[in-house]
């Protein structure tokens, strides 16, 4: 897939690639997201469900609002994507690279909201999978873990010692750091191409180690 023209769907305008801006929250996006891409280029052969939101907070302090607010960018949102998607990939053998960070294999503190709507993620991948396999259609997941975003950036920026945390968070990862946003990318980037035809409904880990090496005792 390399050379693809690349779309992406966010809030705010991208300058780097052409954009359609939307609002996921919106269960009407989805659907009219996909009608502007074929619109605009005839065919669809590969969509990256990439959104996502996080609020913090114990199960006892969180509002419904707020769990379906996470439930609806999370889980709903790409669920609609798919389904909008479908009829078009079936058409180009096209297939489904969704985004479930290792939150939805294991937990942060007060996370609650976030992990149940990426473990749902992991189970739509496979569900995806499984059904629409016979069609020519991959649907494979993706789960980074610290990654070097802008987000998580401001995050340590913004903690009471920022170098403090940078050294603490390098030191819970095997390969001694955290890991960047073209890592990821490549391996997206390998799924979306011909050469894994043969690999699907799985979940691939990039967190550096992280989720595999025990704490000391």
């Amino acid at each position: 897939m390399r050379g693809a023209d690349v779309i992406t769907v966010q809030r705010r305008k991208n300058e780097d690639f052409e954009c359609i801006t939307a609002d996921f929250s919106n269960t009407e996006e989805p659907e009219s997201i996909i009608a502007e891409v074929i619109e605009s280029k005839g065919r669809l052969d590969v969509l990256v469900n990439n959104a996502g939101m996080m609020m913090e907070a114990p199960v006892e302090e969180m509002s419904i609002e707020d769990w379906q607010s996470n439930l609806n960018v999370n889980l709903t949102a790409p669920f609609l994507m798919i389904r909008a998607a479908l009829p078009y990939l079936r058409k180009t053998t096209g297939n489904i690279i969704n985004t479930g960070p290792v939150e939805g294999i294991a937990a942060n503190p007060h996370h609650a909201a976030y992990c149940a709507t990426k473990a749902g993620i992991h189970g739509l991948t496979r569900s995806v999978a499984v059904d629409h396999g016979r069609e020519g259609i991959r649907c494979n997941a993706v789960a980074p873990g610290w990654i070097d975003t802008e987000l998580n950036q401001d995050f340590i920026d913004n903690s009471s010692d920022p170098d403090l945390f940078r050294r603490d968070i390098g030191r819970i990862h095997p390969v001694g750091r955290t890991g960047t946003p073209e890592e990821v990318a490549a391996l997206v980037a390998f799924l979306a191409a011909e050469e894994s035809g043969f690999i699907t409904g799985q979940l691939y880990t990039v967190d550096g180690g992280r989720t595999t090496q025990l704490s000391l005792p």
